[in-house]
């Protein structure tokens, strides 16, 4: 098959869950695999195939325009694509704009291509229902021939929120690829860690995530625990001031390291023992997982889809969200039991190697773009 997929290319769970379901179509199944988009998936820098491909969007900048016109520019030039190129399938990464870009595509183009749509969260929760955009994404879901969303959680909203038959919707949950992920990476280097036990916050530091309760569960966490803790801050976004201000006033400043974007999260999570996932919602919590099997414990608010990928006090711990106090302790059940510690790890990586199975996962998109 030709396989065209649009998705963000920013680092996030959606960009690259569409990367890994297009490198793994291509390199394992041989398929062909057309990237398309403003730029390449992120990853894609690191590898090079001859069955993965990137076809950058040219968007033409016009002053009458206040914006530059994505959406249109993306179906113009994927409709010339689905036909120089022959592709069978375009699965979209978000409905919007994705969805609809594919929908305008294949009636410019006059030919029968498969349109998939994976729903990851925001698209829904966020963008989708607010009223200036609810009308065109139920158009977006209802248009697509196969639509999946990463959990059950989601799928609800999704059908509760639009209106949508449950049987349009085909949960397929996340997945991660094991040979970025696994307890025996080598740890990042230049990060001087020894004799500390590292715990560990990754977001892009929006509200909706919460990152100012990581700095308050690790500061409560300190009182209840003898080790010599530090925590880990990666990544970056709008709420940054504000944390560096609550470490100023927690008086944390040697205890707290910013480490900014990194690709290879992998090697920094095999340096922690423990994972603060605090976020006000998750339609799956993608981090958790990645984690996980890296034998690293997660400690996360079952808010959303968590509950799906963490079944507390076996693999992992879950607390009411904003309850700083029950997270630190749980946290500090976690460090000062040994035993317990790895009953969790073993059992989490024992999660990712069965409801999680990248290859399982994949074939289930591999049957969902040829049936």
């Amino acid at each position: 098959m030709n396989i065209a997929i649009l998705n963000y290319h920013r680092i996030g769970g959606s960009g690259i869950i569409a990367y890994e379901i297009g490198r793994s179509m291509a390199e394992d199944r041989g398929h062909i695999v057309h990237f398309v988009g403003l730029e390449p998936p992120f990853r894609l820098h690191y590898r090079y195939s001859d069955r993965m491909r990137h076809h950058k969007i040219a968007v033409k900048e016009y002053p009458v325009f206040d914006y530059q016109p994505y959406t249109l520019a993306l179906a113009s030039q994927l409709s010339e694509l689905i036909t120089e190129q022959n592709i069978d399938v375009i699965h979209s990464h978000y409905a919007l704009p994705y969805a609809i870009a594919a929908q305008l595509a294949r009636e410019i183009s006059g030919r029968n291509v498969r349109s998939v749509t994976t729903l990851h969260g925001t698209d829904i929760t966020v963008v989708g229902a607010h009223p200036t955009m609810k009308n065109i994404t139920e158009f977006g879901i209802n248009i697509s021939d196969r639509v999946t969303a990463v959990s059950d959680y989601l799928k609800n909203e999704t059908v509760k929120t639009f209106g949508i038959a449950p049987e349009k919707i085909k949960r397929i949950y996340n997945f991660i690829n094991p040979e970025w992920f696994h307890p025996e990476i080598e740890g990042a280097k230049g990060l001087n860690c020894k004799d500390k036990c590292i715990i560990i916050h990754v977001s892009n530091m929006r509200p909706v995530k919460a990152p100012l309760d990581a700095i308050r569960i690790f500061h409560r966490l300190l009182s209840k625990t003898k080790k010599e803790l530090e925590l880990w801050i990666v990544g970056e976004g709008p709420m940054i001031s504000e944390m560096t201000s609550l470490v100023r006033e927690y008086e944390l400043e040697k205890k707290v390291r910013f480490l900014g974007v990194c690709s290879d999260i992998g090697e920094l999570l095999v340096r922690s023992k423990l994972f603060l996932l605090p976020s006000q919602s998750e339609s799956f919590g993608l981090v958790a997982l990645e984690a996980m099997a890296c034998g690293v414990p997660v400690v996360a608010a079952g808010t959303g889809g968590i509950p799906e990928v963490i079944e507390d006090g076996e693999s992992g711990s879950l607390f009411t969200f904003g309850d700083i106090e029950t997270a630190a302790c749980k946290g500090a059940e976690l460090l000062n039991d040994d035993l317990h510690y790895m009953r969790i790890r073993e059992n989490g990586l024992e999660t990712i190697r069965t409801k999680f199975d990248m290859n399982t996962i994949i074939s289930e998109y591999e049957k969902l773009y040829m049936d």
